[in-house]
C-alpha cells in the first residue's frame, strides 16, 4: 500500500482538485488513486477495512480509489408486477464512491480474472466477507480483487461516521468527505461504471493500469447476493461479466429501486431467481437454506443449464474462521469486539472458505468449457421444509465437507444468544464416551476422514492444496477431544 509521511495537506489538495470540476470534465466514470497517509491519531489517512496482512509478502498489493460519474434510477414500467421491463425514472446524476483494489504487484504475475465484490452493507458499514473466505485463493493464482462500496447507507458511514469520536479512533475525515450516493437506485450504473473501467484498460483508467483484464466474476456474500441477482437479471452483458459467484444468500433480490423502504421483491417474485446466460455458481451454508428462505429459489439443470446450487451440509453463514477475521477488522477500525461475544456454544469449526474456494475454481472451469459438478443440495422434508437431519443432529445431503463423514459433534447453522449469533453456526460437540462408541480408537476415525477427504477432492469440492489444512486442523483437534488413554 502506498504510504505518505507526512501527506494530510496533500491529500486535501488532490480531494479538492479531483471535485472542484476541473478533473474528469466529461461525465464518464472516472478513478482517482486515495494515498495512504502516516500520522498521528488525528492525521493520519487510511482505507477503512484495509486488510490486516501484509500483501507485499506474497507480491500483492493494496490500493484505495474514489470512483466518480453518473448514474441513472431506475424504475419498473409495470409498477404493479415490478416486472422485467425497465425505465429510468431518474436521469443520471453525480455519485462518489470509492474501491478497494487487491492485486498482484506487477502485470507478469497477473492471471487475467478480476472478482468485483459488492461490498456487505448489512451492519451499516462496509464488510468484504468473499474476500475474507476465499483471498487465499485468489491470490495463489495471480488473480486481482476490487471491492466496490455500493450502498448509500455505507457511503454515508465512511463520509459522516468514521473517525468521529463516536465511532473507534479519530483520523483524518478528509479522506471520504466528498463521497455522496443519493439514492439506492444509483448501485446499477456504479457496479457497470467498475465493471466498464475494468473491461476497457487503455483508455486512461488507472484502475488496473497495464493489466490485461480476460474474466471478471462479480461476487458477494449474504446481503449482497440479492444486488447480484438484481444486476444479473436487468443489467448484464456478456462483454462486461463472465460468471457470477453468489455466496451466502437468501430468497429476496433487490428491487431496481426502493418502494417506500422496502428493498427487496416479494416472496415468489419470478425475478428473485437468477436469469443469465454466464455461468452461475450458488454457494448455500444450511444457516440460509431454511433460514433465509434460499430453498425457494433453487434452481434446477433442466430449468436452467446456467446454474448450479452446492448446499453446504454442516455449513454456516459465519464458521469460526470468518468470526475471527471479521474480529480483526472491527478491533482495529470501529474498536468493536467480536459479533460472536454472547453466543451460547463453540462456533461452528466447518471451513466455509475452503469450500467457497474450491467453487471459485468449478466457476473458473466452467467459464474455460468444463462443465460443473451437479448441483448438491440438502434435503428437505417435502411436507414441511424442515431440513432432514441424521442420528447425529446434522444434517443429510448437500455438498458434504470431510468432516460430516467423521464428525466430532453437531454442526449447526445458527448459535444461541442475541445479537448476530444466529448468523454464527454453533457446534455441540461429542463427550468422551460418544467418540468411542462412535470410532473405536483414533486411527478408524482418522481413516475414515482420510478417505472422505480424498473423495471431496475427487469431485472438485476440495482443492488439492487445501487437503493438508484440514488433515492439521483434525489432528490438533483430536489432541484436544480424544480421550486420554483411550486406543489411539
Amino acid at each position: 500500500m502506498q504510504c505518505l509521511k507526512h501527506g494530510t495537506k496533500a491529500l486535501l489538495a488532490l480531494i479538492a482538485l479531483i471535485f472542484s470540476g476541473h478533473a474528469g470534465a466529461d461525465t464518464g466514470p472516472a478513478v482517482y488513486l486515495l494515498p495512504v497517509v502516516d500520522g498521528s491519531e488525528e492525521t493520519r489517512s487510511t482505507p477503512f477495512i484495509a486488510w490486516f496482512e501484509d500483501l507485499s509478502s506474497v507480491g500483492y498489493v493494496e490500493e484505495e480509489y474514489l470512483l466518480a460519474g453518473e448514474a441513472a434510477v431506475y424504475g419498473y414500467s409495470d409498477t404493479v408486477k415490478s416486472g422485467s421491463d425497465i425505465e429510468v425514472v431518474v436521469p443520471a446524476m453525480p455519485y462518489r464512491t470509492r474501491l478497494i483494489v487487491r492485486r498482484p504487484e506487477t502485470a507478469s504475475h497477473f492471471n487475467g480474472t478480476v472478482y468485483v465484490e459488492i461490498l456487505n452493507a448489512t451492519a451499516g458499514w462496509d464488510g468484504d466477507p468473499t474476500w475474507q473466505n476465499t483471498h487465499d485463493y485468489m491470490m495463489r493464482n495471480g488473480g486481482a480483487y476490487v471491492g466496490i462500496t455500493s450502498k448509500p447507507v455505507s457511503v454515508d458511514f465512511l463520509r459522516d461516521q468514521w473517525g468521529t469520536s463516536s465511532v473507534a479512533a479519530k483520523r483524518d475525515r478528509s479522506r471520504y468527505a466528498s463521497l455522496t450516493m443519493p439514492h439506492f437506485g444509483q448501485v446499477w450504473d456504479v457496479i457497470t461504471d467498475t465493471l466498464t473501467l475494468l473491461r476497457a484498460e487503455g483508455n486512461g483508467s488507472s484502475l488496473l493500469n497495464g493489466f490485461e483484464v480476460t474474466r471478471v466474476i462479480l461476487v458477494g456474500y449474504s446481503q449482497s447476493v440479492a444486488f447480484q441477482v438484481t444486476y444479473a437479471n436487468h443489467f448484464h452483458q456478456n462483454a462486461l461479466v463472465s460468471g457470477y459467484f453468489l455466496a451466502g444468500g437468501g430468497e429476496h433480490a433487490k428491487r431496481i429501486n426502493r418502494l417506500d423502504s422496502v428493498e427487496k421483491l416479494a416472496s415468489g417474485h419470478v425475478n428473485n431467481k437468477i436469469s443469465v446466460s454466464a455461468p452461475v455458481v450458488r454457494f448455500q451454508t444450511q444457516t440460509e437454506v431454511v433460514g433465509f428462505g434460499a430453498y425457494r429459489v433453487r434452481q434446477h439443470e433442466p430449468d436452467n443449464a446456467a446454474v448450479r446450487i452446492y448446499e453446504m451440509a454442516g455449513g454456516a453463514h459465519v464458521d469460526v474462521v470468518t468470526a475471527q477475521l471479521g474480529a480483526k477488522t472491527l478491533t482495529r477500525d470501529l474498536a468493536l469486539s467480536s459479533y460472536s461475544n454472547g453466543c451460547e456454544l463453540a462456533i461452528n469449526p466447518l471451513r466455509i472458505g475452503i469450500v467457497q474456494s474450491a467453487l471459485l475454481d468449478v466457476l473458473n472451469q466452467w467459464i474455460d468449457g468444463e462443465p460443473p459438478p451437479k448441483s448438491k443440495m440438502i434435503d428437505l422434508d417435502p411436507q414441511t421444509d424442515e431440513m432432514l437431519l441424521d442420528s447425529v443432529g446434522n444434517a443429510i445431503g448437500g455438498l458434504r465437507p470431510p468432516a460430516l463423514s467423521a464428525p466430532l459433534g453437531q454442526y449447526l447453522g445458527s448459535n444461541r444468544g442475541g445479537g448476530f449469533c444466529f448468523l454464527i453456526g454453533g457446534f455441540v460437540p461429542f463427550n468422551s464416551q460418544e467418540l468411542l462408541a462412535r470410532y473405536g480408537n483414533k486411527a478408524a476415525l482418522v481413516d475414515r476422514y482420510r478417505r472422505a477427504i480424498n473423495e471431496s477432492v475427487r469431485d472438485r469440492f476440495l482443492l488439492p492444496g487445501d487437503a493438508s489444512i484440514l488433515i492439521r486442523e483434525l489432528a490438533r483437534d483430536l489432541t484436544q477431544v480424544w480421550p486420554t488413554g483411550a486406543l489411539e
